[in-house]
């Protein structure tokens, strides 16, 4: 059902193979506790996701080993920590995942803090002890059972016994080591996530995984923070000229820059021009958008999201595309893509008024890299006088979210 944030945590170094070693141990612990084991993979799954929102200066290139431990650890006297905060918080401002957001506030609470009588503080207890269990593995390449035994037993005060007790004869077994060890080299990363899997989502969900996904994505940078929402709000007032569906091109539009969650921020916010090495790095996101996106390629707003790269020339990206092999929906999130970004300021230059930005699009259409077709369509749109450049969250649930993480750090 969420295969777009799974695949999109698995590209964040580290903390993907952590999420998913929580994931598959919570999912263990669960079974033998009679529990549902694809519910405790789901929230094993994104526990940490409040570590991607952006607060306390966190960017997503600074979450490494260290920082994953760091952020694991509580103290004794203490209920919750500020991610586990931000990740209930924007799951509980969802109708997907609000079944999550208080087993995410409480996944670091000492059982003082916990029912034992209350199904979401034991699953909170079964993600805590799976992250002490996945936290070995980032400190030791070789780990065994005395590796991991010795040091719960000496925290074992922060679990319930029979949850301790479990997860003490869950790592006896090869094959939970064997798991864990393969989930930290990649081999068995899909076919987990694959067989914990199941449904697809409908337009209204999609667009709620998308303003989280979006939300983490651009607010990597402060260039790139209001990107996906714009292009989701051009691209969808085309469509509305055009008289085809607004629906498809706002989900386009949100999802389109998913794959820079790989693109590291010193790209992003380089003052200068990009190295051709660097420039290779940055074309790679639409790479990785395609990836996460292709659970979804039957969907009508698939290729019009992986093709914003692409120029009619076929001097475009990833696949060199021509005019005659692209469809006006693509044509329209490529032009909606290219004004947006002149509206946003970059490391680089200032951002451009709406008409400045509007000549740059009939100078790429003249030079045959935008389709004259799609760039009347966005003259049309901007007669409506709709102002595209002073728009700042794509729903209140965004606006939301940003307010209570400005909040925190204040």
């Amino acid at each position: 059902m969420i295969s777009i944030l799974y695949k999109l945590l698995k590209l964040v170094p580290n903390l993907g193979v952590h999420s998913l070693q929580v994931a598959f141990l919570a999912s263990e612990i669960a079974k033998e506790l009679g529990l549902d084991s694809s519910f405790a993979f789901k929230t094993g799954y994104l526990h940490d996701i409040g570590v991607l929102a952006p607060h306390q200066s966190v960017v997503l290139d600074d979450i490494n080993t260290s920082f994953l431990i760091h952020h694991d650890v509580p103290s004794l006297n203490e209920m919750v920590r500020i991610h586990t905060v931000v990740g209930s918080f924007i799951f509980g401002q969802s109708n997907i995942f609000s079944d999550i957001a208080d087993i995410v506030l409480k996944h670091h609470a000492l059982p003082k803090f916990l029912n034992e009588n209350l199904e979401e503080d034991v699953y909170a207890n079964i993600i805590s002890i799976s992250e002490e269990i996945s936290k070995y593995h980032f400190i030791n390449k070789e780990v065994g059972f005395e590796d991991i035994f010795y040091p719960l037993v000496s925290i074992q005060n922060r679990f319930f016994k029979n949850i301790f007790d479990i997860a003490i004869d869950l790592i006896k077994r090869e094959y939970i080591l064997w798991t864990l060890e393969d989930i930290r080299k990649g081999i068995v990363r899909n076919e987990l996530i694959i067989s914990e899997e199941s449904g697809g989502l409908n337009n209204e969900q999609l667009i709620e995984i998308g303003v989280i996904a979006s939300f983490i994505v651009d607010a990597k940078s402060r260039f790139t923070k209001e990107h996906s929402w714009r292009v989701a709000k051009v691209a969808s007032r085309m469509a509305e000229i055009a008289k085809l569906d607004e629906k498809n091109f706002f989900i386009a539009g949100l999802f389109h820059d998913i794959g820079k969650i790989t693109t590291p921020i010193g790209i992003l916010e380089k003052k200068g021009k990009l190295t051709r090495e660097e420039m290779e790095i940055m074309k790679k996101h639409v790479y990785y958008s395609y990836l996460i996106l292709l659970d979804y390629s039957q969907h009508p707003w698939f290729w019009p999201a992986v093709r914003h790269q692409e120029r009619l020339n076929g001097k475009g990206y990833p696949w060199k595309l021509t005019k005659e092999e692209m469809t006006l929906e693509d044509e329209i999130m490529q032009t909606a893509d290219y004004f947006s970004a002149f509206l946003e300021e970059r490391p680089y230059r200032e951002a451009f008024t709406m008409e400045k930005a509007f000549e740059m699009v009939v100078k790429a259409s003249e030079k045959g890299l935008l389709s004259k077709e799609s760039v009347e369509i966005l003259n049309e749109t901007l007669k409506t006088k709709e102002d595209f450049s002073s728009l700042e969250y794509v729903t209140e649930f965004q606006k939301n979210i940003n307010l209570f993480v400005q909040g925190l750090i204040h």
